[in-house]
């Protein structure tokens, strides 16, 4: 006598209700909600901009305009690819994107800018960069990324040469033509490199003796004498943020790949004895500890631009004197890495805390998809660009609220600069394509 057959059970990807609607409307809504909150952010600023002066250039809205007419169609680039990756993770990136380009109109970005200006272009490029990479890496595709660790690395050191050779200094950075900064391209050509490295040597790194990783010889001191050459460049341009944010970025890889502990804290005593090491061979290096001990020792030189921020925060309050309505110009640099002290001025904790909790939707979502990745290659890069995007997050919030020392790093999606905006969003086209699946 035949069994009755039994009726398999529906798999837990599978999209309930029939159709494939049901799995994309949550995109659609989440891009929807990104797009009214920066509609309204951009409502209260033309708003106080129009109660003080009678007329507004309308010309400056081109950006915000440009940036709200591509949700629609990503939504639809999305829609038309299959995609089926996390939908928090691209909106929240989007929802980023779109108060950042908000805060950098209120400051007057855009006013004297051109149509074919960094600033202008920065957008559209990050657009364009974010759909290639999502597209292009996207259904498994970002195994085939692997093969081009070596590519990547000689492109991040030949980067950084030119610039030691033919960078200017400006402002504590150093830049290339048209003040474009291209150590912003160097982290993920460098993230890809360390995920190909170590994803192909991943049992040399398991081993491990009372706690202490032990990796083979020559995978050990191969790493080491490899990672020297760009942190030596980094060195030279004195690009102490950067070499903090890359170091960081190495010890979570390596523990993501080896599971030890005793890489967390050996790259911490590494990271302490290189700030000390820093410290007392580089005078522009202890110019901003001492700025970060004591900003009244200089009260209206060196530590002017860190008290300026202090109080405009302080002045802030809870709820900020609302988005327009404060006076951030008074804070130097403000639209690039003290951005943060402006939003705490006109959206005051209450918002910062907001924008804090977007960040950790896009963070978690991040690690989320590392740890779906179908081999260890995505996880790595995954692991790799969120920690990136994460530490460089709690490096800027912290040397400007003076918990940390200033590294000159921007805040992510935020912060004026066209490289930073561009490659921010190839970085989460890259984590959005890990986290679609086949």
């Amino acid at each position: 006598m035949k069994r009755p057959a039994r009726k398999k059970a529906p798999r837990a990807d599978a999209p309930r209700g029939g159709g494939k609607m049901e799995k994309r409307r949550p995109l659609a809504g989440l891009l929807l909600l990104a797009l009214l909150t920066a509609t309204a952010a951009c409502l209260c600023v033309i708003a106080v901009k129009l109660s003080n002066a009678p007329a507004l250039p309308w010309r400056q809205l081109a950006p915000f305009g440009l940036f709200a007419a591509s949700l629609p169609l990503v939504w639809a680039w999305l829609r038309v690819t299959g995609f089926r990756g996390d939908a928090a993770l691209v909106a929240a990136a989007f929802l980023l994107a779109g108060l950042g380009i908000v805060i950098q109109f209120r400051m007057g970005t855009y006013a004297d800018g051109s149509w074919l200006s960094p600033v202008w272009l920065a957008y559209p490029l990050g657009l364009a960069a974010f759909l290639v990479c999502l597209t292009g890496a996207g259904k498994g595709r970002v195994r085939l990324l692997e093969w081009t660790g070596w590519p990547c690395y000689l492109a991040a050191v030949g980067l950084l040469a030119v610039m030691v050779a033919m960078g200017r200094r400006f402002r504590g950075g150093t830049f290339m033509a048209g003040n474009i900064n291209p150590s912003e391209v160097v982290k993920p050509l460098l993230v890809i490199f360390l995920a190909a490295f170590l994803s192909r040597r991943k049992g040399a790194f398991d081993a491990g003796k009372a706690g202490v990783p032990t990796p083979s010889p020559a995978a050990g001191l191969g790493l080491l004498a490899l990672w020297g050459v760009p942190m030596a460049l980094t060195l030279l341009l004195r690009d102490l943020g950067l070499i903090a944010l890359l170091n960081v970025c190495l010890i979570v890889m390596l523990f993501a790949v080896s599971r030890r502990a005793g890489y967390l804290a050996l790259g911490l005593v590494g990271v302490v004895a290189l700030g000390f090491l820093v410290y007392w061979l580089s005078p522009h290096a202890r110019a901003r500890f001492d700025v970060w001990l004591n900003p009244f020792a200089d009260p209206t030189g060196r530590g002017w631009q860190v008290l300026q921020a202090l109080s405009a925060m302080y002045s802030g309050g809870l709820w900020g004197a609302g988005i327009g309505s404060g006076v951030p110009h008074v804070v130097p640099i403000v639209t690039s890495d003290f951005i943060y002290a402006a939003l705490a001025e006109e959206m005051g904790l209450a918002g910062c805390a907001g924008l804090i909790l977007v960040y950790g939707v896009l963070f978690s979502r991040g690690w989320r998809a590392a740890s779906a990745a179908a081999a260890p290659f995505g996880t790595l890069l995954a692991v790799g660009l969120t920690a990136l995007l994460a530490f460089q997050t709690i490096l800027n919030i912290g040397g400007v609220t003076k918990a940390l020392p200033l590294t000159g790093i921007t805040l992510p999606l935020i912060s004026h600069g066209g490289s930073s905006l561009v490659t921010t969003l190839a970085m989460m086209g890259l984590l959005a394509a890990i986290s679609d699946r086949k």
